[in-house]
Parts: C-alpha cells; sequence; structure tokens
C-alpha cells in the first residue's frame, strides 16, 4: 500500500488530481486512516487509473467515464462510442478549418492593405450545426442581457460547448418584442432536456445549413448593430441578393456582460439571388 503523494509520483499524477477523482467516485483509495485520513492506494488501482487518464485524453467527460467504468462497457460498446466521438472531433476539426480560411484570409487582407477591416462583408455557406437553445419573445435588450447571463452561469460547468449564438425569428424588427432563439452551438451531441437557472427550457435541434450566407463582424452594443447591417444591406442590394431566412448573431468570444460593449460577433444573414437578378 502507498500513500497518496507516493502513489501519485508512481502513477504520474497529481495529489490534486487524485483527490478529485476520490470526489467523484472515480478512483476511491483502497483504504483510509481513520484517525489521520491519510489515504492509501495500492498499486492494484494503477490500471483503472491509467483507464481514466486514456478515456480523458480520447475525450470523454469524467460524467461520461465514471458511466463507462460502472458499468464495465465492453469492447463492442467502446467502439461505438469512439465512433461518435471521433465524428465529434472531425466535426470541431472542420469548424477549426473553416476558422483557419478566415484567419489566413485576414492575415492576407493585412498584407496587402496594411491594415484589418472587421466590418467588411464576405458571403460563405454555413453547415448544418446541433445547437443546444430556448426561443423566447424578449421585451427589451436588457431583458436579452439577462437571458445571456443565465446561459453563461448555465453552459459554464458544461463541456462540449461551442460558441453563444443568437437567432433572431421575427419576420420585422420590434425593439420591444425580440423572437429570439439564443443557446449554444454543440461541438458533441447531448441528449434530451435542461433547465436554466430561471426555469426556461433549453432544448436540442438541428439548425439547417445555409447555401450562402453574408457576413460581417461588429463589435460592440446590440443598440449599435444596425451600423453593421447597412453594411450587410449595401452588399446584399449591390450583389443582386436578397435575404432568405432569420439572421443568426454568433459571439466570437465569450461575452461578459459588464463589458458588453466589447463584445465581438459575426452577423449573419442567409441570402438568396433576387428574382430576375441575373448570375
Amino acid at each position: 500500500m502507498f500513500r497518496i503523494g507516493d502513489f501519485s509520483r508512481l502513477a504520474r499524477v497529481s495529489c490534486r488530481l487524485l483527490r478529485y477523482y476520490d470526489e467523484l467516485g472515480l478512483l476511491r483509495p483502497a483504504s483510509v486512516e481513520r484517525d489521520t485520513g491519510y489515504r492509501y492506494y495500492s498499486a492494484a488501482q494503477l490500471p483503472r487509473l491509467n483507464r481514466i487518464l486514456v478515456l480523458k485524453e480520447l475525450g470523454f467527460s469524467l460524467e461520461e467515464i465514471g458511466r463507462i467504468l460502472e458499468k464495465d462497457v465492453s469492447a463492442a460498446e467502446l467502439r461505438g462510442m469512439l465512433l461518435v466521438r471521433r465524428s465529434d472531433v472531425a466535426r470541431a476539426v472542420a469548424q477549426a478549418s473553416d476558422r483557419l480560411r478566415q484567419i489566413e484570409a485576414r492575415i492576407a487582407q493585412i498584407d496587402t492593405e496594411g491594415r484589418l477591416s472587421a466590418d467588411d462583408v464576405i458571403l460563405r455557406s454555413e453547415p448544418a450545426r446541433s445547437i443546444v437553445a430556448t426561443r423566447q419573445v424578449l421585451p427589451s435588450f436588457a431583458a436579452a442581457r439577462g437571458l445571456i447571463g443565465e446561459l453563461l452561469q448555465w453552459g459554464g460547468t458544461r463541456s462540449g460547448l461551442g460558441e453563444l449564438i443568437a437567432i433572431a425569428h421575427s419576420p420585422e424588427f420590434e425593439a420591444d418584442s425580440l423572437d429570439v432563439e439564443f443557446g449554444f452551438v454543440l461541438q458533441r451531441l447531448v441528449k434530451g432536456e435542461a433547465r436554466l437557472p430561471g426555469g426556461r427550457v433549453l432544448a436540442v435541434r438541428e439548425m439547417p445549413a445555409v447555401e450562402r450566407i453574408a457576413a460581417c463582424v461588429r463589435v460592440g452594443l446590440p443598440e449599435h448593430a444596425h451600423l453593421v447591417t447597412a453594411r450587410i444591406a449595401s452588399f446584399v442590394e449591390a450583389n443582386g441578393l436578397r435575404l432568405a431566412g432569420p439572421s443568426r448573431e454568433v459571439f466570437l468570444q465569450p461575452p461578459r456582460l459588464e463589458r458588453m460593449e466589447d463584445s465581438v460577433i459575426e452577423m449573419q444573414f442567409p441570402v438568396m439571388e433576387a428574382r430576375g437578378a441575373s448570375g
């Protein structure tokens, strides 16, 4: 038997991590000294610890690892889970590749123009994505910020969540009646529904692919978004396009409620060729 410090040296993991796994029930000490509370581990526990570390490296959450260990899943079941995980990683890689292409385009812009224009409108396609979200009719931008706060609180302890996204479903703009769907892009699928601290229900759904989307980055409060949408309007009209569905706002970095004026958001408008426009 080894005291926790010696076991950590043999296992090559920190005592802090061993204590955390103990709290979660993933790896209990072989024995605990009643008077001192000292934890003791056995060499026979190393295979279980190594399995935890391997599964964690493969991208499984600690909750998923706990279920795998508890059920002692078969090789066939584990293979199926890994196939799902591979699909999740492939999706994340594709998203990262899209982001890399955007970054490279911006670098090229700096090289040729000597500056970065964040407010240029670009036209591209968007793949289908899974989101976990709630749709609400909100009376103001302040109410929208409150809902964003609930989402950030809920999502702060969860893995597998991508960018925060807002989808405007209203066919026309009314500042005191905002029909908006707020949620997160999913990096891996989750099941069922969840509730925000305020009681709103979050549900998983598929956000459809868009063949052509006009996108432009803005920095600042939603009250100032008209400065960017004006650029998008000019681009759409100049290119013989028309709007074709709910617009989206994707937070390119997690927002800070106390500094919403620093938010970096990509505004996205699905578009299609206007009737009568030539190709």
